[in-house]
This record gives C-alpha cells, sequence and structure tokens, in this order.
C-alpha cells in the first residue's frame, strides 16, 4: 500500500499544536486561518538542527514530528514543514508536499538534484499558496502561486515559474541564494535519504555549524550562527559575537524560545566549548 503524501494525526495532537499557536479551538479551512498559523508557527517554533548537533535522533515522519513540536520540540525544514503540513491536513485544508533543494551557490544547476528541503502548497477556494515554515529566515506568511515579488518586512522574495516547477528567490542578506521546488506531489518517503545525510555526514552545514532562525514579535529576523548573534531589521543587518555560555544559552531560551528539557542540558556546554569563535565581530 502506498503511504499516504500527508499521514493524518489524531484529535489530541491537533489539539496540544494549536495550543503552542495559541489557537483555543479549532478553526475554520480559510484564508485567514492559514495566515494566521503560518505567522504564529515561525514566531513561536524555531528553526534549528539542535538535536543534530547533540547526536539525537530524528525521522522525517510529518505525524510523529506534530507530535514533538505539539509537545514544544522544533526542528528544521523535514520536522517544521511535515508536521505543519499534517497540522493543515487534519484541520481540512488541501495540502501537497513537493521536493526542494536550498541552494548557496548560484552556480548550481537548475531544479532540483538534491532533495535537501521539504516544502508545500496549499490548494484554497480554487487558488494555489505557497506555505513554508521551514526555511528559517523566509516567509513570514502564506503566498500566492503566481511570478512575481513577495515583501514580508524586513526581507523581500521573488518567485518566478520554471518547466520543473518553481524558484524561491530570497533577499540578499538571507542564508541561502534560492530554493528550487518541483510541482509534482511528493511524499514523505522522498526525504528519508537526504535527512540520514544532512545529520550524519561529515560535509553537512548541519553537521559542522550550529544553526537557529526565527522572527521576532516585530519586523525583526534573528539568527545565531555558533556563536555569532545577527539581527536584520529595517535598519540593516546586526552582528555581534555571544562570549559566554550563559548568555549563550540566554538567547536560545529568551530570543529563539527553544525549549530546553533534559535530553539538551546534558550536551549543551560540550556544545558551547567546541563552537567557533567569529574573529573581527563585535562582542557583547
Amino acid at each position: 500500500m502506498q503511504e499516504p503524501s500527508v499521514p493524518r494525526i489524531g484529535d489530541e495532537v491537533v489539539r496540544r499544536y494549536l495550543a503552542r499557536l495559541d489557537e483555543p479551538g479549532r478553526p475554520r479551512v480559510n484564508l485567514a486561518t492559514l495566515v494566521r498559523l503560518h505567522e504564529r508557527h515561525v514566531r513561536r517554533v524555531p528553526y534549528h538542527n539542535l538535536d543534530i548537533q547533540l547526536g539525537l535522533p530524528t525521522d522525517v515522519d510529518p505525524a510523529g514530528n506534530a507530535a514533538r513540536l505539539a509537545d514544544g520540540d522544533a526542528g528544521y525544514c523535514f520536522h517544521l514543514n511535515g508536521a505543519f503540513a499534517a497540522l493543515l491536513a487534519a484541520l481540512g485544508f488541501d495540502v501537497t508536499l513537493h521536493r526542494g533543494q536550498v541552494k548557496k551557490a548560484p552556480a548550481l544547476p537548475d531544479g532540483v538534484q538534491f532533495a535537501n528541503h521539504l516544502t508545500m502548497t496549499v490548494r484554497l477556494d480554487g487558488r494555489r499558496w505557497f506555505v513554508d515554515v521551514g526555511l528559517g529566515d523566509g516567509l513570514l506568511g502564506p503566498v500566492p502561486l503566481r511570478p512575481g515579488v513577495v515583501r514580508h518586512p524586513p526581507l523581500t522574495f521573488a518567485f518566478a515559474e520554471a518547466a520543473w516547477g518553481w524558484r524561491f528567490t530570497h533577499d540578499p542578506r538571507g542564508s541561502f541564494t534560492v530554493m528550487d521546488w518541483e510541482d509534482r506531489p511528493a511524499r514523505p518517503h522522498d526525504f528519508v535519504a537526504a535527512h540520514q545525510l544532512l545529520s550524519t555526514a561529515s560535509s553537512s552545514t548541519f553537521v559542522r555549524r550550529f544553526i537557529v532562525t526565527n522572527r521576532g514579535p516585530d519586523e525583526v529576523v534573528w539568527s545565531l550562527v555558533d556563536r555569532l548573534l545577527t539581527r536584520i531589521d529595517g535598519d540593516g543587518v546586526h552582528r555581534r559575537e555571544l562570549t559566554t555560555f550563559d548568555q549563550w544559552r540566554r538567547e536560545l531560551e529568551e530570543t529563539f524560545l527553544l525549549r530546553l528539557d533534559d535530553r539538551h542540558t546534558a550536551g549543551l556546554r560540550l556544545l558551547w566549548q567546541r563552537l567557533p569563535q567569529h574573529p573581527g565581530i563585535p562582542t557583547g
């Protein structure tokens, strides 16, 4: 039997997940709900690779990740978008998963050669919407699927259609250059091999660097790479080096809203000690 494109999750997981997004009841299936849940997700559920850095195993099962997020966890694109897709499907939205590839080098071939990103579209009232809560410093809310420029302050993005699907071009200040994705539907199994490679290969950025990102309560994007804290706002890009473990952990919990438990605490100080410094960056 072929696996479903978006596995179903139970009512109790839906309830806890919605509670994390400050949604007190089961909302209606409409654009206002989609916009509200998307924005709350990127503001309240951080993008991070802490589990990879601490050697804690995870998988790409949307149902399992929805349960983890409902209980306060987070992760990177396979976890965040898979879980959010499962939540939307459980609420009654028409969700389709897609294979994507985030690229930092613009010279890479067009299209998707390696599916290092899971993204999704939602069909609602006869229109398709691009939905992605797993791009880190990406979209604040859903976007109508059409070519053009989209501004989600303080960042600006662009969409272009191609023979193989679509291209999302990031703001020049963002963490990557483009994300290409295929228009054809994907299934969770399509991302198993990529997740394994990204989680374990010594060449993987997620293995080599500690990364956490979220959007602040105003028009601010925060990111922390190793010990380097970056804030992007209407005035530009501001960076400073974190110099103590206590300061670093406080940022994780207060700025990025990470919910750290006993699984994380044991390895956090060891992780801090091995993180590289960034010479020439102001400290604070």
